[in-house]
């Protein structure tokens, strides 16, 4: 099991439509965001622009969060609204218009994953994905298999788990947790 901190400090951020995008993590490691070659990536944005429309990506599946300000989009053509404590699922190749400025995390993954989820945590979870990722909404610490980590606000920690060992998390405070099975 390998466990990676990443903070958004050292992120540099690249530019699309409505803002800016940071990408924490790219699977493969080799893999580019422009080529649409990886399985999946985690980022975070910023929506600068209203309306703005949502980059499309054939065959990945996508989980958005808001971290600040609430979601109204249209998508396909109907109206939907999100609050920062929903996680909006969608398919990539979806036509979407946003018309909320703010900022968001990301994760996309290709369709030919298993299995993947977005949920927020406070309290504890077992879990033993291949993949296993906790953002932190504010400054906080969690327990991984009784190590305490701190993090501050928008930090990532990655837990690559490729033997699908046990992983208990636990924190007092809210944050994002996702996990992926290859």
């Amino acid at each position: 099991m390998k466990i990676t901190k990443i903070s958004k400090d050292t992120l540099i951020p690249t530019i699309w439509d409505g803002g800016e995008t940071f990408e924490y993590y790219i699977y493969p490691e080799n893999a580019l965001y422009a080529n649409r070659d990886f399985l999946f990536r985690i980022s975070a944005a910023t929506i600068n622009k209203v309306p703005s429309t949502f980059t499309k990506f054939n065959n990945y599946q996508r989980f958005l969060v808001m971290l600040d300000n609430d979601l109204n989009i249209k998508i396909n053509g109907k109206e939907e609204y999100y609050t920062p404590k929903d996680t909006f699922k969608f398919d990539s190749n979806s036509d979407i218009t946003s018309y909320t400025k703010g900022n968001d995390f990301n994760l996309m993954v290709s369709k030919n994953f298993k299995e993947s989820d977005v949920f927020f945590l406070k309290d504890a979870v077992q879990l033993k994905q291949s993949f296993v990722f906790l953002f932190a909404l504010n400054e906080t610490s969690v327990e991984v298999n009784n190590e305490i980590i701190n993090l501050k606000k928008k930090d990532l920690l990655l837990i690559e788990n490729k033997d699908q060992s046990d992983i208990l998390l636990k924190t007092e405070n809210s944050i994002l947790v996702g996990n992926l099975i290859i």
